[in-house]
């Protein structure tokens, strides 16, 4: 019982630190946008250097669904 306590902490902490920085700068050009010498862009990242982090993206549109919820119900009284 104790492990799943402890997995899930873990899982809430991850979910936190993905709201809070959801960008990491991508593993393949180090966060340059560029590979290599001809300076093309990197196909991982797109030249822009930065990534989103595991799960960053959903934790970001369940906290927009949330707070839009809360404003709808708050406007709805």
């Amino acid at each position: 019982m104790t492990h799943v306590l402890a997995v899930l902490a873990l899982i809430a902490v991850y979910a936190l630190y993905a709201l809070i920085r959801p960008q990491t700068t991508c593993r393949r050009c180090r966060g340059w946008g560029t590979k290599g010498r001809r300076r093309s862009a990197c196909p991982r990242c797109g030249g822009t250097g930065t990534r989103f982090r595991l799960g960053a993206v959903l934790v970001h549109r369940g906290t927009a669904l949330a707070i839009r919820r809360l404003h709808e119900w708050r406007n709805g009284r």
